[in-house]
Order: C-alpha cells, then structure tokens, then sequence
C-alpha cells in the first residue's frame, strides 16, 4: 500500500497471517515492500521487537523469523486501527470546529 509506513505493513502483514491460521512466524524479506526498502524495514522490526509487539526466533536455516506477540494482541490492533478511528485525531477535528464556528460567531 502506497503511503503506509514499514511498521504498518508488517504488522499489517502478521496479522492478517494470524487471522488467516497460517504459520506464526515468517521472515521478514517475505513481506509485501521489504525488498524495495529493506533498510527502513529491517529498523522497523528492530523497533517492534523492542517493543515486543512481534517475536523473532530463528528458522531452519538459522535465519531470522518474526511473527505476532499473541499476548499483545489488543495493542497490535490498536496501532492498525485507521486514522478516523483514534480519539485524538476526533478531539482535533472537534478543536477545529470549535475554532471555526467561533471565528463566525464573533
């Protein structure tokens, strides 16, 4: 998807593998944009494992695998929530409303 960040896109990834049943873990070089970025790929799952949002273990060929965090779950779902779905972007959406019908109002 144009536009979406690395981090979206793996997460994006992951989980549709989860709900789909298939393996838990793949490597990384096999999700949709890797190769065309691999430097910004690879940086972003380095942060999702320190954030262990994703597990990383070795495959059979010892190299490394990533797959979804089950026990965080909730928190994979939130980050893949769209734009218009987060209460900030409502509450500055609200701001600006306020901010427009005031400017009309004086």
């Amino acid at each position: 998807m144009i536009g979406t960040s690395p981090r979206r896109m793996i997460l994006r990834e992951l989980n549709q593998r989860h709900e789909r049943g298939e393996q838990d873990y793949t490597r990384p070089a096999s999700i949709h944009g890797f190769t065309a970025q691999p430097s910004k790929y690879q940086a972003a799952v380095n942060t999702l494992l320190q954030e262990r949002l994703i597990n990383g273990t070795k495959d059979a060929d010892g190299k490394l695998a990533i797959g979804l965090n089950t026990h965080r779950l909730a928190d994979v779902k939130k980050e893949l929530r769209p734009l218009y779905a987060r209460a900030p972007v409502w509450l500055a959406v609200l701001v600006v409303a306020g901010l427009v019908a005031a400017g009309f109002i004086l």
